[in-house]
């Protein structure tokens, strides 16, 4: 943006919009109080047809007269309205017209003449500086009062410019207090002049009459000044010809006495005339202006711009605060209230540096910076946003299911939480394929790869089905957790994984069973598995190096995650496919068929972990043999082996003759043989 301010092609544009912010300061800003020894006459409509005043009132008064006829009037009318007005006792008058050349009758020049001779020293009077065109070539030229009306000697001393000169949008803001031949040839055609330093200061007719009021300090005094204007209608204009109506003159003019010792101020107002100035506070006759002028100069209410530096400077604050309040506030609505409340800070700053400092500081360039930055700091933070979440959409994707993953988002501090790394009760499951080593070197490498991957295909569909992680795959071992990606702590929660991780387990099964069916019509060997499943405390986190050779896993450590893995390995021991812990059993034994396997000592652990095998879904029935079974267990953990040989003898005669039955009838005979001196009822695994 401050580039843009250094383009001829924008800067103007950038300027006339900041002008606009500039201009909202003096239009609601602190004013100039009016001064109340200054009065407008104004040459308004009613004074040009005098629609208003009697036939008999005209016929009395040679002024109405003089007036009556078409503008501009004769010079006589002026003589008449001097002399009225400082019969009144008016301090001073200006005259806001020009008398540049004499008119067709001379005595009513001579009677204009006679007029300023009598009030020589309270009078005002106007020159301008006109340009001439002589061949192709354009001259700036003063014009001052033709002889006929000042005399061979005029007053100098009261003789001021009237020429106003606005900016280069037509706008008046500034007064030129004194001013040469070269400097208004300078700011008529728009293009620096030479200087000549013999070139005469003219002063200004605002200055002129504020002078006569208050002593001025000429040395001082700038030769330009931008006017802190006063309210727009500080000067309302006395309607002219109701001087020479008696009525009105007793009236509304108090016999004159709102004329008394002020300086009046006589110009055109009615818009016909066409001297109308557009202004900060609104469009104001000429004559109002240099009211405005008068009292500014006289409070020295002047208005100063503030320093070449402070636009880009600004430009750069507005930058790095936007980057500040991006850098420190993440959420985007926050981010948005912030930076309102600093563009309206700033605002309220200029507004203040306006009206107590007299500094004419531009809020526009601050907060278009503030807001592109803004802006551009808001799509960024959010393009950004975005990318992050496709990165860790597609992240969790490789894990579970997609709608799984909407709903661990939805939840983003928890999550964030969770890959930096937390301590959690998590369901984990462990699966292995039984032999598949041994049976694939009978296989092509693209006959193992491609039956490996339906089997996993199949597995990991009935983990994402059931809402659970799919940490990892080890070799044709499948490695899924339940509770490790969302903190829904609770028993409800944990009992809800420890369910799904149940269901997904007995999917698998089925899932099994149905590749075993396509498989063996296809000539494959069949695959059998081992599943184990614990819910225990664990360490989850994001977990593996760092860039530049970041290979990260969303995981969980600890001691339960061994005993999980445990459990998988010894259904190989009690022929079974699937072994739950406790705490599993605990969640489900309501819910699904479940049969004790057995109080085990796994490698690597002193402390027995009473195991169960699933043995089917929530709907089926208990298998006949079950009941005897469970007592045989009981029975056989009391030390009373006979009696548990019988319970198991009983429940494989009922139907439930299967390896883990063969087991304890086995364990019971050897320890009926060899009886043990120190019996716990703990099995002690001497391998993994």
């Amino acid at each position: 943006m401050a580039l843009l301010y250094e383009l001829p092609e924008s800067r103007s544009w950038l300027e006339a919009r900041e002008r606009l912010t500039l201009d909202a300061l003096h239009l609601k800003g602190r004013k100039t109080p009016a001064n109340k020894d200054l009065v407008v006459l104004g040459i308004d409509d009613a004074s040009l047809k005098l629609d208003a005043a009697w036939p008999e009132d005209i016929e009395a008064s040679p002024a109405l007269q003089a007036m009556q006829k078409q503008w501009p009037w004769p010079r006589q009318a002026w003589a008449y309205i001097l002399d009225r007005l400082f019969e009144a006792g008016a301090r001073q008058v200006f005259m806001d017209i020009t008398f540049k050349s004499p008119s067709d009758k001379p005595e009513n020049d001579r009677m204009l003449r006679e007029a300023l001779e009598r009030h020589r020293g309270k009078v005002v009077l106007g020159m301008k500086f006109e340009d001439s065109t002589i061949g192709k070539a354009t001259s700036t030229a003063l014009m001052l009062p033709t002889p006929a009306v000042t005399g061979p000697n005029p007053d100098l001393a009261n003789l001021g410019l009237l020429t106003l000169w606005p900016e280069n949008d037509e706008c008046l803001r500034r007064v030129n207090w004194q001013v040469t031949a070269a400097e208004a040839e300078s700011l008529q055609s728009g293009y620096e002049t030479l200087p000549n330093p013999k070139d005469k200061q003219h002063p200004s007719a605002s200055l002129l009459m504020a002078r006569n009021i208050a002593p001025i300090d000429l040395s001082t005094l700038p030769p330009a000044s931008r006017l802190r204007f006063c309210e727009a209608n500080a000067y309302p204009a006395l309607s002219l010809f109701e001087m020479f109506i008696p009525s009105m003159w007793e009236a509304n003019l108090g016999k004159g006495e709102v004329f008394r010792g002020k300086t009046v101020l006589i110009g055109a107002v009615a818009t016909d005339l066409q001297d109308i100035q557009k202004t900060p506070v609104g469009k104001i006759p000429g004559v109002q202006v240099h009211a405005h002028a008068v009292a500014a100069l006289l409070s020295q209410s002047f208005i100063h711009e503030a320093p070449l530096w402070f636009r880009p400077l600004s430009i750069l604050f507005a930058a790095l605060l936007a980057w500040c309040i991006l850098s420190s506030l993440r959420t985007p609505i926050l981010c948005v209230v912030t930076l309102a409340t600093v563009a309206l800070t700033w605002q309220w700053l200029c507004a203040g540096c306006f009206n107590w400092l007299n500094l004419e500081c531009g809020s526009y360039p601050f907060l278009m910076g503030l807001t592109l930055s803004g802006m551009s700091g808001l799509t960024g933070n959010l393009v950004l946003q975005r990318r992050e979440s496709r990165k860790l959409q597609r992240f969790l994707t490789r894990y579970t299911a997609p709608e799984f993953v909407d709903e661990l988002l939805a939840d983003r501090e928890s999550l964030y939480s969770t890959l930096g790394g937390v301590e959690r009760t998590v369901t984990i499951f462990f699966s292995d394929v039984r032999g598949f080593t041994s049976m694939s070197e009978n296989m092509t490498p693209q006959q193992v790869v491609t039956q490996l991957n339906q089997y996993l295909s199949r597995m990991v569909a009935c983990v994402f089905q059931n809402r659970g992680l799919v940490d990892k795959f080890i070799g044709d071992a499948v490695m899924a957790l339940w509770g490790s990606a969302s903190d829904q702590g609770g028993v409800a929660n944990q009992r809800q994984n420890a369910i799904q991780a149940v269901t997904a387990a007995l999917a698998m099964r089925q899932a099994l069973r149905e590749l075993n069916v396509g498989w063996r019509e296809e000539g494959i060997g069949e695959l059998q598995f081992g599943m184990g499943i614990h819910q225990g405390e664990v360490i989850v986190g994001n977990i593996g190096s760092e860039a530049p050779y970041e290979k990260m896993d969303l995981t969980v450590i600890g001691d339960a995650v061994n005993l999980a893995s445990r459990l998988e390995s010894i259904t190989k021991q009690y022929g079974v496919d699937l072994i739950v812990s406790e705490s599993v059993h605990t969640h489900i034994q309501d819910r699904f068929v479940c049969r004790t396997a057995d109080l085990v000592a796994v490698k690597g652990k002193a402390k027995p972990v009473e195991v169960f095998s699933v043995m089917g879904p929530p709907e089926a029935d208990n298998p006949a043999g079950l009941a005897a079974f469970e007592q045989g267990v009981l029975l056989y953990r009391q030390g009373n082996f006979t009696a548990a040989t019988n319970a198991f003898t009983q429940a494989s005669q009922e139907g439930l003759n299967d390896s883990l039955t063969q087991m304890y009838l086995q364990r019971c005979a050897d320890l009926i043989t060899q009886p043990p001196t120190d019996w716990t009822g703990v099995f002690i695994m001497k391998t993994k």
